[in-house]
């Protein structure tokens, strides 16, 4: 028998307007449905790694540093009062190693103590500065400058600048770990805000998820906890390379990256970058990228549509 050739008449629903629409798509996306192709390769690394620090690395830093810097707070108050010291007798250091001055204009507003004359000229008021140390929150601030220091919690709000200045700087912290964050803060996360792009080549990019990795076994997670962390950064590396490689991209990536770049730009809005410029040029950039994401899911949505009337 004859296979029948009467036509589908689905195919008869669709509008002029659409089959245009469907015709333009059609020419921009092959049936590879690469993705965006106008993005550079090297900004499209940044993009990833950027991804990976604010959302799988700071959330798992901070969860790391809250028990030992609550610890050290809590031997501070025991022994050395630091909840209701004053400027006479204040702790300069942090013991035992003293080796960080403790910063006490990133806590309690002491930054708007006003200057005083001295000498024809304006100094720090530092007699006139709240030296009560009243949250562990507060307690690590004291190892950051700050601007710096502006979270309130170890939360959203406290970011992976933050967090990695804190391991560097507290004693408390395993060498291995103060090690790691020193590499991550200059060789990925200092880059990263500088909007670097042209440093972010295939040896920065393995080079980059080689350090979180080791800086997640480093962390002495339960082999549960590792193994999932190291496997989500498995994941986004391999998301970044077919991102990179126009390989297909099918519609729940596409939605991973554009939902994980939208948090990124919202988070761009608070970062203390080191101009304007540089932070006119992280916005510029995801904001971009978000709309061609999104363009491209739209473009994803319309073939399959397709497909299925076909």
């Amino acid at each position: 028998m004859a296979e029948s050739t009467k036509p589908n008449p689905l195919k008869r629903m669709r509008s002029p307007e659409f089959q245009r629409e469907v015709e333009n798509i059609q020419k921009k996306v092959p049936k590879t449905t690469d993705p965006p192709g106008d993005l550079d390769a090297e900004k499209k690394r940044w993009l990833i790694v950027g991804i990976c620090l604010h959302s799988i690395i700071s959330p798992l830093l901070r969860k790391y540093v809250d028990p030992i810097v609550s610890n050290l707070y809590n031997v501070l108050v025991s022994r050395k009062s630091i909840d209701t010291q004053s400027f006479n007798g204040h702790l300069e250091k942090e013991p035992p190693s003293n080796k960080y001055f403790l910063n006490y204009e990133s806590i309690n507003n002491n930054m708007g103590v006003p200057k005083i004359k001295k000498y024809n000229t304006l100094v720090k008021d530092y007699q006139k500065y709240d030296y009560k140390v009243r949250r562990h929150v507060d307690f690590s601030k004291l190892f950051l400058q700050p601007n710096m220091a502006l979270y309130s919690a170890f939360d959203d709000s406290c970011d992976s600048s933050a967090l990695l200045g804190m391991i560097i700087n507290i004693s408390s912290f395993p060498t291995a770990v103060k090690a790691d964050a020193q590499q991550i803060r200059s060789d990925i996360r200092n880059s990263w805000a500088h909007c670097s792009f042209g440093e972010w080549n295939a040896k920065k990019y393995s080079d980059s998820f080689s350090l979180m990795k080791q800086l997640v076994k480093d962390l002495g997670l339960s082999s549960i906890d590792e193994n999932s962390k190291l496997g989500e950064l498995d994941t986004w590396k391999l998301h970044g390379q077919n991102f990179l490689s126009g390989t297909r991209l099918g519609l729940e990536v596409v939605d991973q990256i554009r939902e994980q770049t939208h948090v990124l730009s919202k988070y761009v809005l608070t970062l203390c970058a080191e101009t304007e410029s540089e932070l006119m040029k992280l916005q510029t950039y995801l904001n971009q990228q978000e709309t061609d994401l999104q363009d491209h899911r739209h473009r994803l949505l319309i073939l399959e549509s397709v497909r299925k009337i076909d």
